[in-house]
C-alpha cells in the first residue's frame, strides 16, 4: 500500500466515511474502502483510475486547481455524481498538487473534530506528494540542463551534454534527432507562471514518454518550450504531428484555452551533438504557425516564409513602406487583397483560385482587374507580382490586420 492510500485508509476508518484523492488532472493517486456510500461515480473512478466526462468539467470550471480552503461540493446529479463532496485542496508553495474528497451522505457534516483529523491528513498528504514531486522535478530538471547545454555556442558543451544524455539512457537508440519547440504559452495575468509551467510539463511528460520513452526529453521555459525527439533515419514526418497533437490532448484535459494557443515548430533530422540547429530550425517554424494560425508547422513545407523570417527579423517600420503599398494596396478591400493572395499563390490559375475560394470564376476576374484597376498594378508584370506577393507574405509585421 502506497503512503497516500495508507493516508486515505487510516483517515477513512477514523471518520467512517470514503476518502478519495486525486492530483491536479484529476487522476485517482489513492483511496480507501467505502462504507456504503460510493455513488456511481465513486465507482466509475475507482475503475478508470480518473475523473471524466461533465464532471470533470464542471470541476474545473468551478477553478479547482485554484481552491486554497476546504469546501462542500453539492450532489450534481450527473453521471453518477449523486453524493456531496467535501474536499480538501493538497498544494505546495509552487503551486497545487492534488486534491482529498470525503463522501457525505445527504445532509451529513463532519463535526469539529473530524474536519481537524481531516485536516491534519491533507497536511500530511502534502507533504509526501511534495517530496515526490521534487524528487521527480530534480530528475526532469537535470534532463532540461543536459538539453540546454545541447543548444551551447560550444562544440565541448554540446559534445559533453549528448554523453551525458547517453549516460542516462536517453537517445541510445536514435540515430537522428528532431526538435518541436512550442509556443503560445505565455501565462494569463491571473496564471502564475510555476502553475503554467507544472500544466506544460505534467502534458509534455505524458505525451512524450508515453510514446517515446528515452528516446524523446524536453524542457520548459517562461515562454516556450523545447521538445527533443530520437528517430532511425527514417521517421515519418506524422510522428513529428503525432507529439504536437498529444501535447495539445494532455494540456486540454487541465486547461483548454491554453491547448488552443499552443503553436509547434518542428525542426530538421540532425545528430545529437548538432541538435542546436534543429532547436533554431524549430523556432523558424513556431514563428510560422503562429503568423499562419497553423497548430503545426513543418519548417520544411515553408521554405518561401522560412526564407522571410530569416532575411527580416525585426518588424516592419510602416513610415518606411512605399506609398504605392501604404495608399494603394492596403487602402483595397480584405475580399480583394485575399483573392490577389490566392491567385498569386496559384501562378496565376484563375479556375483553382475560383475552386479555393469558393467563387464563381467572373468574380474572381471582376476582382482581379478592379485590383488592377484601382492600384496601377498589373498581374501580368513579374516585378509586380513579386512585390504584392512579399508584401502579403510580411504584412503582418507592420501591424495589419490579417486577411484570412
Amino acid at each position: 500500500m502506497d503512503a497516500i492510500t495508507e493516508l486515505a485508509e487510516r483517515l477513512a476508518q477514523k471518520i467512517r466515511r470514503s476518502v478519495a484523492v486525486d492530483d491536479v488532472d484529476l487522476r485517482l493517486l489513492g483511496s480507501s474502502t467505502h462504507f456504503g456510500d460510493a455513488d456511481p461515480l465513486r465507482l466509475t473512478s475507482l475503475a478508470n483510475r480518473r475523473i471524466e466526462g461533465p464532471v470533470r468539467d464542471a470541476t474545473f470550471a468551478a477553478g479547482f486547481p485554484h481552491w486554497r480552503e476546504p469546501r462542500r461540493g453539492r450532489a450534481l446529479g450527473i453521471d453518477g455524481h449523486e453524493h456531496d463532496r467535501m474536499s480538501f485542496p493538497l498544494r505546495s508553495r509552487y503551486g497545487p498538487l492534488g486534491v482529498m474528497w470525503v463522501i457525505l451522505l445527504d445532509e451529513d457534516e463532519l463535526s469539529e473534530e473530524e474536519m481537524c483529523r481531516c485536516l491534519s491528513v491533507a497536511r500530511e498528504m502534502e507533504r509526501v506528494l511534495a517530496r515526490q514531486q521534487q524528487d521527480e522535478l530534480d530528475s526532469v530538471l537535470e534532463v532540461e540542463a543536459l538539453l540546454f547545454s545541447l543548444l551551447s555556442d560550444e562544440t565541448r558543451d554540446r559534445a559533453s551534454a549528448a554523453r551525458d544524455l547517453l549516460d542516462l539512457g536517453y537517445f541510445e537508440t536514435s540515430a537522428e534527432v528532431t526538435a518541436l519547440v512550442v509556443v503560445g504559452v505565455e501565462p494569463r495575468p491571473s496564471y502564475a507562471v510555476d502553475e503554467r509551467t507544472a500544466v506544460l510539463r505534467r502534458a509534455l511528460r505524458r505525451a512524450v514518454r508515453s510514446r517515446w520513452d528515452r528516446s524523446g526529453a524536453f524542457a520548459v521555459t517562461e515562454d516556450h518550450a523545447f521538445v527533443l525527439i530520437g528517430g532511425r533515419g527514417d521517421t515519418p514526418r506524422v510522428e513529428h504531428t503525432e507529439v504536437a497533437e498529444r501535447v495539445v490532448t494532455e494540456v486540454a484535459e487541465s486547461d483548454p484555452k491554453l491547448s488552443q494557443r499552443l503553436r509547434f515548430g518542428v525542426g530538421s533530422a540532425v545528430p545529437l551533438t548538432e541538435a542546436a540547429l534543429s532547436y533554431e530550425h524549430a523556432r523558424v517554424a513556431a514563428r510560422i504557425a503562429t503568423e499562419k494560425e497553423e497548430t503545426v508547422v513543418l519548417r520544411e513545407d515553408f521554405p518561401l516564409e522560412t526564407l522571410l523570417e530569416v532575411s527580416l527579423r525585426t518588424e516592419v517600420d510602416v513610415s518606411l513602406i512605399p506609398e504605392l503599398v501604404r495608399e494603394a494596396v492596403e487602402t483595397q478591400s480584405k475580399e480583394s487583397l485575399r483573392t490577389v493572395g490566392c491567385f498569386l499563390d496559384q501562378a496565376g490559375n484563375v479556375a483553382r483560385t475560383s475552386d479555393i475560394l469558393h467563387l464563381h470564376r467572373t468574380t474572381v476576374y471582376y476582382r482581379l482587374r478592379l485590383f488592377e484597376k484601382e492600384t496601377g498594378l498589373s498581374l501580368e508584370n513579374g516585378r509586380d507580382r513579386f512585390l504584392l506577393q512579399f508584401w502579403l507574405a510580411v504584412r503582418d509585421r507592420a501591424g495589419y490586420p490579417r486577411i484570412r
